[in-house]
Order: structure tokens, then C-alpha cells, then sequence
């Protein structure tokens, strides 16, 4: 789309030279390849209407130098490219063109025209530049930017969300961002795209993640929240399967633990409640303590959320559990999880 805009865009440029240059240059079927990226180069385009014996373009571009393209013999409808050598930039050039027609007649004409050539686009994002949370991405081209766009897709499949942001020529390297309100519904996925300024773009794909680590409950002693050395290979057992599933679904999104504590209904609520933090806040630095890098985040449900339903003050061990989670963003609220007040260990 971008070629096609220029090529249309530099036609525009012949009409306002005069009815001469136009009629003599729709005669060669010129347009012009304006805007290149990578080991592509810049062209002038002819077709011409008619048999074209020579045509000879001299070039100078608006730092002084000077260069020169042709072609020979070009037979009517007959489509051919005459490449301009250009280093990575835009500028400006005057074309002095000299035709000799198949019948023998020679016309000439001068234009000015803009030629620009990017380098091959990329685009850096970073993990840690992706925050979910705060839905705001941050993320850098290598050519001047021009605009972004954020498509957001439901868990249903359908549109939720379209966000654009315009940047107006952000020199290359420069860190960028777009943000995004509330969608109001589950994410399947989002599509990033970035343009450059001459109309060339890259896009990506993120797919927020989240799966339950399986995993054998710690026990922990009556009231208390150490733990202790023989529930060690519990947790070196469940490390081993955060680090299987962090190298299995490795994404452009950073991964994080979120480690949720629940207790019995032995003991009063308001101190099982901080009991039930203090465990998975133990855990947590458990992992951290044994080389978990990644961010982990805690908290405790007390006895709010029972896995087996008992009356007060029962010792039921199944109530006595956590979840771990990994995902790229805070887990939603759910029956297991009715609170956001996690902490960061």
C-alpha cells in the first residue's frame, strides 16, 4: 500500500509541472518506486505507450550529487525499472529525462521527485516492557515511527477493542508506548503493528497466559507458618514444574507466580486469615530463596474458600492447601480467588 500511495503520490507531482511534462511523461507510463526498505532500492518505473528507443534520466539529489539511469530499447507495454543506488535516507532529487521515441523523436522534460529508503524494519519489545496490569505496552522501531495500532480480541473470538496512536516521526530507537482501558472481558489475544514513516510496518502478537502449577501441599505445624525442612522436596518438586512450564510457554509476556493460602475452620477467622498469608508468603520466599527469579506475588484466603465444605472448627487437611499460578497478568476473581489484594514478595 505504501508503494502504490507514493507511485500515486509522485504521478501527482508530474501533473503539476505543466500539460507538456504531463502528456510527455504518461507517453513513458512513469511512476515512481519512492519509498523502499531493506536491500531494496528506489526506481523509476516506465511502461511506455510507444516504442522508446533510449531514455536517459540525469539525477541530482539535494546534497549535490549526481548520478545517472537508462534503459534501451523498450518496447511499447513492455514494463522496466531503473534503480536509483541510494544509501538509507530521503531526499530530494531533479530528473533531467532525454527520450528517443521508436519513430525517431526526441522529447525532454524535467521533474522534481523525493526518494526515500528505510533500513529493513524491526521491532523490540521487550518482556518487561509488557505490563498487562497496568495494560500499557512499551516497545521501539528502528526507523522513524509514524503511527501504532492494538487490536484486542476477545476470549470469544470477536473484536473488543481497537486502540491507535500516532507519534508523529519519533526518531529511531526511541522508546514508545500505547495504552489501553479496560476491555470489560477476557483477552484471547492482541495484535501490535508499528509503521514507519515510509508506510512499512511490523506486527506481533501477545497471548496473555495462565496455567496452575500442580503441585503437593507443604504441611505446616498447628498455628504456624515455618516451613519445615521435611517439606522441602514438596516445593523442589513443584520448582521443577514452574521451571518446566516457564521454558514450555516462554512468551513475549513476563510470567509471574501468584501463590494463594487457604487454612481450615479451626481457630478463629480473622487469625486464620493472617495465618493463611503468612504461609504463602513463606512459600514464596521459599522459592525466592531456592533461585526463583521471576516476579511472586501472595496472599491469603483464610478460611473464606474451603475446598471440602465443614463445620466450624473441623481439622480437615484438604482445606489446608494453596494454589500456584503462573500468568502474565493479576489473576481474575474467581469462587477460589474473591480478592485482588495480593502482595509482592
Amino acid at each position: 500500500m505504501a508503494r502504490i500511495l507514493a507511485a500515486l503520490m509522485a504521478f501527482c507531482i508530474l501533473l503539476l509541472g505543466g500539460t507538456a511534462l504531463a502528456d510527455d511523461a504518461a507517453r513513458l507510463g512513469l511512476t515512481i518506486k519512492s519509498s523502499v526498505s531493506g536491500k531494496q532500492l528506489p526506481a523509476l518505473l516506465i511502461q511506455p505507450r510507444e516504442d522508446v528507443k533510449s531514455v536517459v534520466v540525469k539525477l541530482k539529489r539535494s546534497d549535490g550529487r549526481s548520478t545517472q539511469v537508462s534503459a534501451r530499447n523498450v518496447a511499447a507495454g513492455t514494463q522496466k525499472e531503473l534503480t536509483v543506488k541510494q544509501e538509507p535516507g530521503t531526499f530530494e532529487y531533479t530528473g533531467n529525462f532525454a527520450i528517443q521515441w521508436g519513430s525517431g523523436s526526441k522529447t525532454t522534460f524535467t521533474m522534481r521527485f523525493q526518494l526515500s529508503r528505510s533500513q529493513k524494519l524491526t521491532l523490540t519489545l521487550r518482556p518487561q516492557d509488557v505490563d498487562l496490569d497496568a495494560r500499557k505496552i512499551a516497545f521501539s522501531i528502528n526507523n522513524l515511527a509514524a503511527k501504532a495500532e492494538l487490536s484486542i480480541v476477545g476470549a470469544n473470538g470477536k473484536p473488543l477493542k481497537t486502540v491507535k496512536r500516532a507519534y508523529r516521526r519519533a526518531e529511531p530507537g526511541t522508546k514508545l508506548s500505547i495504552e489501553w482501558a479496560d476491555p470489560g472481558a477476557d483477552i484471547l489475544y492482541m495484535d501490535l503493528k508499528v509503521w514507519d514513516a515510509s508506510g512499512f510496518w511490523k506486527g506481533v502478537r501477545l497471548t496473555p497466559f495462565s496455567i496452575s502449577i500442580p503441585h503437593d501441599d507443604v504441611e505446616f505445624e498447628s498455628g504456624k507458618h515455618k516451613i519445615r525442612t521435611s517439606e522441602e522436596p514438596k516445593l523442589q518438586k513443584t520448582m521443577t514444574h514452574i521451571r518446566d512450564a516457564l521454558k514450555k510457554h516462554g512468551t513475549l509476556l513476563t510470567l509471574k507466580l501468584y501463590i494463594a493460602g487457604y487454612t481450615d475452620t479451626v481457630g478463629s477467622k480473622p487469625a486464620n486469615q493472617t495465618l493463611s498469608r503468612n504461609r504463602a508468603h513463606s512459600i514464596a520466599r521459599w522459592f525466592r530463596s531456592n533461585g526463583l527469579k521471576i516476579p511472586i506475588y501472595y496472599q491469603g484466603f483464610g478460611e473464606r474458600v474451603l475446598a471440602k465444605p465443614t463445620p466450624d472448627e473441623t481439622d480437615e487437611q484438604a482445606n489446608r492447601r494453596a494454589l500456584y499460578i503462573l500468568s502474565s497478568q493479576t489473576p481474575s476473581k474467581s469462587s477460589q480467588l474473591p480478592d485482588q489484594n495480593w502482595k509482592a514478595l
